[in-house]
């Protein structure tokens, strides 16, 4: 009598496993209306739940593009619709950081614009909040010795760290609709 190999054993199992683990799992923005699944309030449509978040102004330039982007991000070009959430951007902090210098002009080489926000989600026509949170969005740029071109790359810096807070507050958003928490 033979035995298995092991390697076969190890594949049976881990293909087990998947198996087993397989229910377990549901898309984020995954139909709730499959029969045999129980929809709840909390999860049952991230997509249009996001579609209900009010984002009030932002100051400033970086603040104007952050709050464009996640308008985009949230309700993907749709129109202001019914609002159930208000989102509010308490603050916004920028650093500029200089990493490399050159040792014989004595000029900057690369620089590194860091960008905080504290958020807050409220319910529409409340003050209490829902959940506060911190984001941090990091991007680096090349200074040359033309003033205008370094100008430019700047605010081209700038613009990706807004964009990158944003991506990351609609995570926390797409998170807290999906579980409630």
């Amino acid at each position: 009598m033979s035995s298995l190999d092991p390697r076969f054993v190890r594949l049976g199992l881990v293909l087990g496993l998947a198996l087993a683990v397989a229910g377990c799992f549901r898309p984020v923005y995954g139909d709730m209306s499959t029969p045999g699944v129980v929809a709840k309030d909390v999860g049952s449509d991230v997509a249009a739940q996001l579609k209900t978040v009010d984002i009030k102004p932002i100051e400033g330039r970086v603040g104007g593009k952050m709050r464009n982007e996640l308008i985009f991000m949230l309700r993907g070009g749709d129109g202001p619709g019914a609002t159930a959430y208000r989102l509010e951007v308490k603050s916004i902090n920028e650093l500029g950081q200089s990493a490399v210098v050159d040792p014989l002009t004595d000029v900057q080489e690369t620089r590194t614009i860091s960008l905080t926000v504290q958020y807050v989600l409220t319910r529409a026509g409340s003050l209490d909040p829902l959940f506060t949170g911190n984001a941090l969005g990091t991007a680096t740029y090349f200074a040359g010795l033309q003033r205008f071109a370094n100008v430019r790359a700047e605010r081209d810096a700038e613009d990706r760290a807004a964009t990158q807070i944003a991506e990351r507050i609609r995570a926390r958003l797409v998170s807290y609709f999906a579980t409630g928490k």
